[in-house]
Formats: structure tokens, C-alpha cells, sequence
């Protein structure tokens, strides 16, 4: 019988770019619109350095219906600036510094590989890690550090008449989240709602997960038991009894027994997701010889009306 024909069946790829090169645009803005407060806060997007917030309000003036034309009142426009930082990720992976272990056997034939083991999922790891990142920022970055300051901050500034914040409400004498008073804490910033925006539907009381977990325990001995208690915690959604306001836990304030009540569309998320530098690439480097990781994003934070944030006035 004569010798088979041998036929190369190898796939000739080099025409295609790696897993993380197609969707790392959708990996860092998953990263950065997918945090737990990002979802709920505004988001305002192309910001470069600094961009204003414009602000409209009016002061109307009614007057008695007689004959000719008494002009009195204004329409007011305002402006308030939000500065985002620009952030990056640089990382090398040597494929060689594999060889001796056991994920050397996982690398490509040869003396030459271009590519290092999982890297799907390394990449998703590094949006993850990113994610939570900017969640940190957003609640806890200080201007000592970073060019902007983050809600924690912002909000410690309400009523102490700097250009940064002025107003906002500090409920004092509160103390921090407990598993028998929670409801009754949340009651007294409910409270203090002032009445031109009481009609909102974007309130949202923002806490740390555990002061939630507490917030949770006395929601359930409160025998409020009127919500369905399936799906994933992440899926979970509390409104605070008898109102229409959500009750939400953010990695941001862990370690925090801050508590915030604020309309979700006056607290906003700058970034620059326009741009086509934000994109999250994993490459081969032929002049180091090993595989490059690299993220550029922006993000920074500002409140549009400070007067209508209510906290407990914690840290």
C-alpha cells in the first residue's frame, strides 16, 4: 500500500488581531460604565481636561394682571466645572519566564511565542481590577493626590462656603448604620428633602455593602417583607418603604459609615469614552520581546446641585 498523502491543515492567522484587540474598546467601557455607581449616577462623556457642567435655573416673578409690561424675573444660567485625570496601565509578560513552570507548556512551539496563556481572561481580570479602581476614585479620590476630589470629599466640603462646594444638608447627630436603626437613619434624610425637588424619581441613599447588609436585617425584622427576594445580590433592589427611593450599596464607601440621599442625575461621572486611545490592548512587542499590556482612561466627578445632597455627615 503506498505511503498517505501528508496534507498541512495549520491555520494561517496572521491576517487576524488577538481576542483582546477586537474587543478591548468594549472592555474598558464596560470597565468604567459597568461600576456599581456608574450605573446609577449621570455620566457625561468626552471630557479631555476640564469641561463645565451647564446649569439652568429661573427665578419666576408672578405679577397682578393689569395692563402694560413690567418685565421682573430671570432666567439664570450656570455653570459648574468637572476636571477628569487621565490614568494608565502599562504591564509587561515575558512568555520566556514561563518556560520552567508549568504554564511553559501551555505557550506555542518554539523559541518564539508571540502570545502568553489566557490571555481572555487575563484581560477580563484587568477590566475587573480597573472597575473597581475607578469605583475607589470616584468615591474616595483626594485632591492632595489627583486633580479632582471624589464624593467623599466633595461632600465633606457642604456647608463650609469653599468655591469647590457650597450648601448641601447635613443631618448631625447621626451615628453609624446599625442592623436595629438603619430605617430610622435613612427616615431622618428622607426628612430633610427640601420640597421644590421632592418629586424627583432619581433618589438614591448610597451606603457601604456591609452598612447595607445592616440595612437589610432591619428592613426584614421591620416585617417589610414585600420584595422578591430572588436573583443574584447584585440583582437585588431595595426602595425604601413607602417611598420610591432605592437603597443602594457601592464598593466606593466600604469602610465608610458615610450615607448619601442625592438625585442620581446631579452627581455625574466624567470621562472620555470618545476617544479611540481608551481601549484596553493586549500586543506583541518584537523589540522587547514579550507581550504588552496596555490601558488609557479618564475619569473624574463633580456634584451639578450640592444644595440637594443630604448626608449623615460621617466619614
Amino acid at each position: 500500500m503506498a505511503n498517505p498523502k501528508k496534507y498541512d491543515f495549520g491555520f494561517n492567522l496572521s491576517s487576524l488581531a488577538t481576542y483582546t484587540d477586537e474587543v478591548g474598546g468594549e472592555l474598558i467601557r464596560k470597565a468604567i460604565l459597568e461600576g456599581e455607581t456608574a450605573k446609577i449616577i449621570k455620566v457625561q462623556p468626552g471630557i479631555k481636561g476640564s469641561q463645565a457642567i451647564n446649569l439652568l435655573d429661573s427665578n419666576l416673578v408672578v405679577q397682578d394682571g393689569t395692563c402694560g409690561w413690567n418685565s421682573s424675573g430671570s432666567t439664570i444660567y450656570t455653570q459648574r466645572d468637572i476636571t477628569v485625570c487621565q490614568y494608565k496601565v502599562n504591564e509587561a509578560l515575558c512568555p520566556a519566564d514561563l518556560n520552567d513552570y508549568w504554564l511553559g507548556q501551555l505557550l506555542t512551539p518554539g523559541s518564539y511565542p508571540e502570545t502568553v496563556p489566557f490571555e481572555e481572561q487575563i484581560s477580563i481580570l484587568k477590566t475587573q481590577q480597573i472597575s473597581q479602581y475607578i469605583e475607589n476614585q470616584i468615591w474616595g479620590a483626594s485632591s492632595a493626590s489627583t486633580c479632582f476630589s471624589g464624593f467623599k470629599e466633595l461632600f465633606a466640603q457642604q456647608g463650609t462656603g469653599t468655591t469647590t462646594v457650597t450648601g448641601g444638608i447635613v443631618v448631625t447627630g447621626q451615628s453609624a448604620i446599625s442592623s436595629v436603626s438603619a430605617l430610622t437613619q435613612v427616615d431622618a434624610l428622607i426628612e430633610q428633602i427640601p420640597d421644590d425637588v421632592v418629586n424627583r424619581t432619581d433618589w438614591v441613599v448610597f451606603m457601604s455593602h456591609a452598612n447595607y447588609r445592616k440595612y437589610l436585617i432591619n428592613y426584614r425584622t421591620s416585617n417589610y417583607y414585600h420584595f422578591n427576594p430572588e436573583g443574584s445580590y447584585e440583582e437585588f433592589k431595595t426602595f425604601h418603604p413607602a417611598t420610591n427611593i432605592l437603597v443602594h450599596p457601592v464598593g466606593g464607601l466600604n469602610g465608610s459609615n458615610l450615607v448619601v440621599l442625592a438625585p442620581a442625575g446631579y452627581l455625574v461621572l466624567g470621562v472620555d469614552l470618545l476617544s479611540d486611545s481608551e481601549t484596553l490592548k493586549m500586543f506583541y512587542s518584537v523589540d522587547f520581546d514579550e507581550v504588552r499590556l496596555r490601558s488609557n482612561f479618564k475619569v473624574g466627578v463633580q456634584i451639578a446641585w450640592p444644595q440637594y445632597v443630604i448626608t449623615n455627615g460621617l466619614t
